[in-house]
């Protein structure tokens, strides 16, 4: 969402917005699957499919395509209109809750003409997931479960944070958000699980080089980290970012067929659980735009994605959107 009224959503093979922040209509449809978006204003923004890049300058009311890097375009992150990056290539890419990550060999590429064309940029291996808070300030998260800090645009990187624990030879993926020329939220996690349980581990910094272990999956890493709070459930969910001291993560519970939700504070240094969605295993992707007002885009136990909005904090839901997954063939 980028105003308490004013949003986009993807699925299902269409772009679905909403002007009033309850109802949802169909903007766009193709057969293309589209995975992920990125809005800088109220006319800009950019949809991510699975075959190509979307750019829009009039709030969705027409799309247009745009060429795609070398290798396929898996994400996307813009600053302004014009400046950009993303992920591109690699093998065995995955959706995880609001981006396509690529397991092994992807690049990083980025684009000074909105998406019209790209320049690819040298970073560590692997690169999965980027953010930038302007012009300068990134973030690169790697599959070695390595978070990396650039302060020239991308050129050069260095590390700043390592998940605790992780092994390097198992899969990994990182959910980043920027909220800050020196500020982060991340949410680690790898692929050791065990007894329905998936490690993870949330973690924030605002000052770009001290960092907070904000929660871990109690029934895993946690219990090798005395005195870090639990997180919401036993896989690790969607998060959405406020600012630099509030964040809100959303449980998936495959085992309890809930998504709980967890309100971070003070830089998550506090932590409030409220209210769960119900019938909700999975969760894809959060929108949150204070403590108060979310929105969460999840699968229901009966197989149709939904859109499930609260205006206390997560405490209560009303689903406002349920969209029937095609079948297959």
């Amino acid at each position: 969402m980028l105003t308490p009224r004013l949003g986009w959503a993807v699925g299902s093979g269409s772009i679905f917005t909403t002007t009033d922040g309850a109802r949802w209509t169909k903007q766009y449809s193709s057969t293309n699957e589209y995975v992920g978006l990125d809005f800088i204003s109220t006319t800009t923004g950019w949809v991510v499919g699975l075959h190509d890049l979307l750019g829009t300058t009039d709030g969705g009311r027409s799309w247009h395509e745009l060429d795609e890097a070398a290798k396929p375009i898996r994400s996307v992150h813009f600053v302004s209109a014009t400046q950009g990056w993303g992920i591109a290539g690699g093998t065995g890419a995955q959706l995880v809750h609001g981006a396509l990550m690529p397991a092994s060999a992807g690049t990083l590429v980025t684009s000074s003409d909105g998406g019209q064309s790209w320049t690819t940029l040298t970073t560590p291996a692997d690169p999965q997931t980027v953010c930038f808070s302007d012009p300068s300030h990134g973030w690169l998260a790697t599959a070695s479960a390595t978070i990396y800090a650039s302060a020239d645009a991308g050129q050069t990187w260095s590390q700043a944070l390592q998940m605790y624990g992780h092994d390097q030879g198992l899969p990994s993926f990182a959910r980043i958000e920027c909220a800050g020329p020196n500020a982060l939220w991340v949410l680690l996690a790898t692929g050791n699980g065990a007894a329905g349980h998936s490690p993870y581990i949330a973690y924030a910094t605002a000052n770009w080089t001290s960092w907070r272990t904000v929660m871990a999956e109690p029934g895993t890493i946690g219990a090798l980290m005395p005195g870090v709070p639990a997180g919401p459930d036993s896989h690790p969910g969607s998060m959405s970012v406020i600012d630099p001291g509030d964040a809100v993560f959303i449980g998936d519970g495959p085992a309890t067929d809930v998504a709980a939700c967890v309100i971070a504070t003070q830089g998550g240094a506090t932590l409030k659980r409220t209210g769960a969605i119900q019938d909700a295993p999975e969760t894809f992707d959060a929108a949150f735009l204070s403590t108060s007002a979310g929105w969460v885009l999840a699968r229901h136990s009966t197989g149709e994605f939904v859109i499930e909005a609260t205006a206390d904090g997560g405490y209560h839901w009303t689903q406002q959107l349920s969209v029937t997954v095609p079948s297959p063939g």
